[in-house]
């Protein structure tokens, strides 16, 4: 990926300074977003850490009824109504079989 990106600045030196809009069909046309767009999606894409809540707590918002699990998507899904989700199944349930 760096050498994408320093492909990209070879090509235009000033692509980091200009504004977003005069950049944007550069950036979204380019392999290096390409290569991003490949990347598999995690829940958040990024925390600060002043920001985060703790794993422990992460781990307790599972044992309420609401919280559902994809392991096919790999992702959580919280509903207040039943989950109609196809694959998704409630984390109670998944605790059963660990």
């Amino acid at each position: 990926m760096f050498k994408l990106r320093a492909k990209m600045l070879e090509d235009d030196p000033y692509l980091m300074q200009r504004p977003f809009h005069e950049k944007r069909d550069i950036l979204v046309n380019s392999q290096l977003y390409e290569c991003l767009k490949m990347m598999p999606k995690p829940a958040i894409h990024h925390s600060h850490v002043t920001a985060a809540c703790s794993v422990k707590f992460l781990l307790k918002l599972t044992y309420y009824d609401i919280v559902y699990y994809s392991e096919k998507e790999n992702l959580f899904h919280v509903s207040a109504i039943r989950c109609t989700k196809p694959g998704y199944i409630e984390c109670i349930k998944l605790r059963q079989y660990w």
